[in-house]
């Protein structure tokens, strides 16, 4: 069976390899995780705003950690967005994995030299 290619000569699955790892970008999970806890930090320093002047000597201590951390955050998402992996990369790589199969290697075992 031949596969179907698109305007820019990729297949169904090479399109669909290109948006899975784009979408699990290593800079977006970091991103999510920064946001989530400074999310809750931004909000527990809120709630708790006396009691962390108290014990904090006057700071405010979660405020500015969350807030700091909703700033990481945001400069991971940017940086994903900005420069996001290239599509001949992954395509490269999808078709060394396909390649190795084929011969029968384990893709996972097999490094390229740079």
């Amino acid at each position: 069976m031949e596969k179907t290619r698109d305007d820019a000569g990729l297949t169904a699955e090479e399109r669909a390899t290109v948006r899975s790892t784009r979408r699990f970008d290593l800079r977006r999970l970091i991103g999510g995780l920064f946001a989530l806890y400074g999310v809750l930090l931004v909000i527990v320093g809120i709630i708790n705003h006396d009691t962390d002047l108290a014990m904090t000597g006057g700071l405010a201590i979660n405020t500015w950690t969350g807030a700091a951390m909703l700033v990481a955050a945001a400069l991971f998402f940017v940086w994903d967005h900005y420069s996001p992996v290239p599509v001949e990369d992954i395509v490269k790589n999808l078709r060394q994995e396909d390649e190795l199969a084929r011969e029968g290697a384990d893709p996972g075992s097999v490094r390229e030299d740079d």
